[in-house]
């Protein structure tokens, strides 16, 4: 982890700490499509990211494992182009990432014309934008998020970051408050 990172322990003090400074809430919906297959037990994933200036940023490292309350084992999750192919950053990297099974199921259903394609379910979400760079644990794992990316505060209890280039590739800003 690089210095510029600052470490977060408790992401829903964070949350409020940005409010009382005054950041807005952001309302969006999610709109892209995804590939996926359950993961190989062991199996290691490099989610990668980019900062401002294009930069490779490691957001974090994980091994698939079982999840803890449906005991399946995780999805691995590739961000796709309108042609269901994975998309590629500016480094040559995919964006791929673990995803528990509830959470998974919860988020995202099978489009039955595209078989291996999901597609996201649900309503609208709301995120506060990071104003710096940040190291925090989330869902068991260090994750990078530079500044830019935003924290999904929809659901105090499943409060998390995403990088600003996910959140442009993934959702449609509907309105700011």
């Amino acid at each position: 982890m690089s210095d510029m990172y600052k470490k977060i322990d408790d992401i829903s003090r964070y949350v409020q700490e940005l409010s009382e400074k005054g950041e807005s809430i952001i309302t969006a919906e999610k709109q892209a499509r995804i590939a996926a297959r359950k993961g190989d037990p062991g199996e290691w994933v490099i989610s990668w990211s980019v900062d401002s200036e294009g930069r490779p940023v490691l957001e974090k490292r994980a091994q698939v494992s079982c999840d803890r309350k449906t005991g399946e084992i995780d999805w691995v999750v590739v961000k796709i182009d309108d042609t269901g192919e994975a998309i590629l950053d500016s480094n040559g990297n995919k964006n791929e990432w673990i995803m528990g099974d509830r959470t998974f199921r919860k988020k995202y259903e099978e489009d039955m014309n595209h078989p291996g394609i999901y597609k996201p379910v649900g309503g609208p979400q709301k995120f506060m934008k990071l104003t710096e760079p940040v190291t925090i644990q989330q869902w068991g794992q260090e994750m990078n998020v530079d500044k830019g990316g935003y924290i999904n505060v929809t659901d105090p209890k499943d409060v998390y970051v995403i990088s600003g280039r996910d959140f442009g590739d993934t959702y449609k800003i509907i309105k700011s408050e």
